[in-house]
């Protein structure tokens, strides 16, 4: 064992040479990385994927089915051939498969509703049953049904089979049937009754019970388990219909006497939504629907040949509003990975750069010896295989073991461009600085080197501000609707980020060293020395400075989209409410005084209004609700919700006339001049003082709102608006049903909670969530890697100065002013970058279904949000200083030293 270890030893030191424990953290790196684009959208499909099930799992049973139908006469064909059981059975077997081949799976699983098929007649009148006065003579439909059995229990006799041919010319042809228990009971019928229907005689052979009423097996007819009065059509009286179930052998039978015009053979199939994921709903939406609209054709040989079979089914109005509401969702999501991808792969570079800084000696060596650039190339080429390999194996398969579902296809994309980068970059960052293998002598040549790198960083600088400004013209022009507009239009972040922080570069040197001037007027020297050593920006900060720019976007815009939503879906709480509880009184009763001063002393309630509404009618002779308040309670409560105030002032004048506000569609019908309203018995006479947009409480968009003293008789309030956000809801209810029976209560909360808890929006939040908490740790990542770059030259600083005497406070404070800078301008410029996503990716993004009612948000910049994430940064940099301040003076002053010589 021991043999084994000191030869894997062996092996990874000479792929790693003089940076082996570099490397090891280069391969973390590497995996987190990866672990990242994989497991971030693979865990999103599946939160999605989950949401899916639970829209799926909230519909009605009978919604998540697929019935086919079609006419017992075109299935017969020309020939007039009598449908067997077993050509419904073939026929139904045929159509699984089409089902199938168009992406629609029967359910098959014990719990799943049993498939079932049929035929069924059209209504004909029997006599022998029992029949009620003022009613016509019944009439029964004939159903035959697989699964009888199962979708009933036997409560008296046995279910029917077939039947027998006429004995003779002239007589019908006898059908066993089976019949309801209420059926039974409405027309008296019990095991043994004869029915006469027309050419077939039915014989009640049992008596059953459904076992589910509720299932489409017994709602798909009007009259399958509970007899129903048909209306009268002069001059025929109402009469009762019902329904009787025969066997397979008695089709026949029924076909030969019966009219055949008005049968229809059914096929209900429960679909195997079970396991339908989200990259699924799209395209098995698409299939139904076309199933619906089109049909499906089925070879039926030996009856007709080909047949038309009508498809109905309610899956596709459950998908729908899933699928809108994810490909809102989509797109900002996917501005999340692109993203998390991109701060990966600089953390990757990053970790590059440090292996680069710890082998660079062994480089120069190298190079002195004789090495040629490609032997380099591939000395650091197969390490970062060997590291690539192993780090990608272990992040795919944790991925995919810790997160459920097939994931996103972005993930794999992602993924590999990040290895790419771990592949390629490693090379060009340890390999290049080698070229020049001694030092440009001469003036001329070092001035024509520091053009030519000067020229070189102007024309990359150019070439990547005009890819990112072309993104984004892209992105304004075709839009992110779907989530599929390909990773160059999803990388808007990135795209932003790369001008701003080539500004930020451009503009921190001259920024620093005026800093330092103005610091260099007073008379310590600390600030001025740190300053001044942050205007020679070393190289390789252009990576760090990028990633924090993008680590600050990803974490304020999403912030700022999340409070958009926020502030919607509560304006959309209001609009639907009106006020954060309302008790509205039963017909015709008032809620109490005692009631009402129960109400406004419970905890978390501000204030109460009561109204009176009641109908009024113009001298036109139209009505609409007339609502009689105290203006100033009544503004109390409703002016608590955002939008225009409620006009209290304009009510507060009183006489004959007596002002009124109403909505606009009332203010039509009362008119400008004063107008009588008849209210009851008496007379209103009112004049239009103010517009409202409605009136809480009460329906419809005509409502006139007057002073509580304009009222014709006693003030009588059956209306209770309340405010106070913080109410309970569960006590207000109780209150209300215990003084007032029959009373209804009206939380806003509840409406809120219905819109904040939709399941996409869930998903969409808990993925975002998790997202940002990936960029806060790369964040961490980079800036501890920025730092660590450099954290030598700081170590043998904070030595010499401790050395030349200087207090330990001055000493940190001096390297404060030295680190801080880049990483201030950085935080600067993240919030501008976070900033300008609003207007340049905001409107691109369709976030109607994150509201839950289909109003559009804006996202609007957000002030809180972004100085959090950039005094967040600040201070993490502040942190990281002063634990190596403690580091480095707690191993004394003389290693740092040593290492310097």
């Amino acid at each position: 064992m021991r043999t084994l270890w000191l030869r894997l030893r062996t092996a990874w030191v000479t792929l790693t040479g003089t940076g082996a424990a570099a490397s090891a953290a280069f391969g973390l790196l590497v995996f987190a990385a990866l672990l990242a684009s994989l497991a971030i959208p693979r865990e999103s499909a599946g939160l999605r994927t989950g949401a899916l099930q639970r829209v799926i799992a909230a519909s009605q049973p009978s919604d998540r089915t697929v019935i086919g139908t079609l006419g017992e006469s075109t299935m017969a064909g020309p020939g007039g051939v009598p449908v067997s059981a077993g050509n419904i059975a073939s026929a139904g077997a045929t159509l699984r498969a089409q089902l199938a081949a168009g992406g629609v799976r029967v359910a098959s699983d014990p719990g799943a509703p049993p498939a079932w098929e049929g035929l069924t007649t059209g209504f004909v009148p029997v006599t022998g049953a029992a029949q009620v006065a003022r009613y016509g003579r019944p009439q029964f439909e004939m159903a035959y049904r697989t699964e009888l059995d199962r979708y009933s229990r036997i409560v008296a006799g046995r279910l029917p089979v077939g039947g027998s041919a006429p004995a003779a010319a002239g007589q019908p042809a006898v059908v066993q049937a089976a019949v309801t228990s209420t059926t039974a009971a409405r027309f008296g019928l019990r095991v043994g009754s004869r029915l006469d229907a027309g050419p077939v005689q039915l014989v009640i052979t049992g008596i059953i019970q459904p076992v589910n009423p509720a299932a489409d097996f017994w709602t798909v007819l009007p009259a399958a388990a509970t007899p129903a009065v048909s209306p009268a059509t002069a001059p025929q009286l109402p009469y009762w219909i019902g329904a009787v179930f025969i066997g397979p052998g008695a089709l026949p039978l029924i076909e030969s006497g019966l009219d055949t015009s008005e049968m229809l053979v059914t096929w209900e199939y429960a679909a195997a939504l079970g396991g339908v994921t989200t990259g699924q709903a799209g395209g098995l939406e698409a299939n139904l629907s076309s199933l619906v609209s089109q049909g499906v054709t089925l070879f039926l040989p030996g009856i007709v040949g080909d047949a038309t079979v009508t498809i109905n089914s309610q899956i596709p109005s459950i998908l729908s509003p899933y699928i809108a509401a994810q490909n809102a969702a989509a797109p900002v999501l996917e501005l999340l990975y692109v993203s998390l991808a991109a701060l990966g792969a600089v953390v990757v570079l990053l970790g590059a750069r440090l292996v680069a800084q710890r082998r660079a000696a062994e480089f120069t060596l190298m190079r002195a010896r004789g090495a040629a650039l490609y032997q380099l190339s591939w000395l650091v080429f197969r390490s970062r295989v060997v590291i690539a390999a192993v780090a990608g194996a272990a992040a795919g398969a944790l991925a995919i073991g810790l997160t459920p579902g097939d994931g996103d296809v972005v993930a794999w994309w992602l993924a590999g461009v990040t290895i790419v980068v771990t592949l390629a970059g490693p090379v060009l960052i340890s390999v290049v600085p080698q070229r020049v293998a001694a030092p440009v002598a001469g003036r001329t040549r070092r001035r024509a080197g520091g053009r030519r790198s000067a020229t070189r960083r102007i024309i990359v600088e150019a070439v990547l501000v005009a890819a990112a400004i072309g993104g984004l013209i892209v992105l304004r022009n075709e839009g992110l609707t779907s989530g599929n507009s390909g990773l160059y239009q999803s990388a808007a972040p990135v795209l932003i980020a790369i001008p701003v922080a080539v500004v930020v570069l451009r503009c921190y040197p001259f920024l620093v060293r005026e800093l330092a001037r103005i610091a260099g007027l007073s008379r310590g020297v600390v600030g001025f020395v740190g300053l001044a050593r942050a205007t020679r920006t070393p190289p390789g900060t252009v990576l760090p400075s990028f990633a924090l720019v993008l680590v600050l976007a990803m974490v304020a815009f999403p912030d700022m989209i999340s409070t958009s939503v926020t502030r919607t879906q509560v304006a959309a709480s209001w609009q639907q409410v009106g006020a954060d509880a309302i008790i509205q009184a039963p017909r015709d009763a008032v809620i109490p005084p005692a009631l009402q001063s129960q109400i406004a002393a419970m905890p978390g309630v501000v204030s109460t209004a009561g109204a009176e509404v009641e109908d009024a009618t113009t001298p036109a002779g139209y009505e609409m609700p007339i609502v009689f308040v105290d203006p100033a309670q009544y503004a109390a409560v409703v002016d608590q919700a955002p939008g225009t105030r409620f006009p209290a002032a304009a009510m507060s004048g009183h006489g004959r006339i007596v002002p009124a506000v109403a909505t606009a569609a009332a203010a039509q019908l009362v008119g400008t001049a004063p107008n009588d309203l008849t209210v009851g018995t008496g007379t209103v006479t009112v004049e239009l003082a103010g517009r409202i947009g409605g009136v809480p409480g009460v329906a419809g968009n005509e409502a006139v709102v007057v002073p509580r003293q304009g009222a014709p008789g006693p003030f009588e309030p059956n209306l209770l608006l309340v405010g106070g956000s913080g109410l309970n809801g569960a006590q207000l209810t109780a209150a209300v049903s215990r003084a007032l029976p029959g009373a209804s209560v009206t939380l806003r909360a509840t409406a809120l909670a219905a819109l904040t808890t939709a399941p996409v929006l869930q998903a969409a939040q808990t993925a975002l969530t998790q997202g940002l908490a990936a960029a806060a740790g790369f964040g961490v990542l980079v800036l501890l890697l920025s730092l660590l770059l450099t954290a030598q030259s700081r170590e043998i600083t904070l030595a010499a100065l401790a050395t030349m005497g200087l207090r330990r406070w001055q000493a940190q404070l001096l390297l404060a002013a030295e680190a801080l800078p880049p990483v201030v301008a950085a935080a600067i410029g993240g919030v501008a970058c976070a900033w300008l996503l609003v207007p340049l990716v905001g409107p691109s993004l369709n976030l109607a279904a994150f509201s839950g009612t289909g109003s559009a948000i804006t996202v609007t910049p957000a002030a809180f949000p972004l100085a959090g994430s950039a005094v967040g940064l600040v201070l993490a940099a502040l942190l990281v200083l002063a634990v190596q301040a403690v580091i480095t003076y707690h191993r004394g002053s003389a290693r740092a030293l040593r290492i310097a010589d």
